[in-house]
């Protein structure tokens, strides 16, 4: 059989379709899509009361008649598109409702922030950053490099020259100093 490809013209654009020649059926379809895409278009606006998610639905139902178009009894075909539609109305509003949930569920993790002492916690981390920023040299470069760059002892030691130790006694003078000045 001889492979092409089947455009139909629908209200949202072209739609390809990689067909299989089989005597009629592009005809059959033709005539079942003209009759049937302006009511299902309708009917799934009116489940969705959104005209573009419903001629989207609507296309993707075209699109699995027509994989199935050959098996699906001729008497039957139109139920079998109003379900089709129907069930991807269906499945786009539950997906729909989890993206409702998910964005609900931010906003009550950000408004639990700001109950929870969010500004609090914000100015304890400045205050820290401040106390941070004025100890003094190399104590303050080690702390900034281990902590903010994330960096290991030894590669803090290799970068300023000097011994791992040495970088571990700067973190624990640096950790003693704002323990006492954040305590003030």
């Amino acid at each position: 059989m001889k492979e092409r490809h089947y455009l139909c013209n629908t209200m949202v654009g072209l739609s390809i379709f990689n067909i299989r020649r089989t005597p009629g059926k592009e005809e059959r379809f033709h005539k079942l899509f003209v009759k049937m895409h302006p009511k299902l278009v309708r009917y799934a606006t009116s489940l969705m009361n959104d005209t573009d998610e419903a001629k989207d639905i609507v296309s993707e139902a075209f699109g699995k008649a027509w994989e199935t178009f050959e098996t699906i009894e001729t008497d039957t075909q139109q139920a079998w598109l109003y379900t089709a539609v129907r069930n991807g109305c269906l499945n786009r509003l539950k997906h729909l409702q989890v993206e409702r949930e998910h964005i609900e569920a931010i906003v009550f993790a950000t408004q639990a922030d700001v109950a929870d002492g969010y500004w609090e916690h914000e100015a304890l981390l400045q205050k820290a950053e401040a106390i941070a920023r004025s100890l003094p040299e190399p104590t303050c470069t080690v702390l900034r490099l281990c902590y903010w760059e994330k960096k290991t002892y030894r590669e803090v030691a290799e970068q300023l020259g000097i011994s791992p130790d040495t970088v571990k006694k700067h973190i624990s003078k640096a950790l003693r100093m704002l323990r006492e000045e954040m305590n003030n």
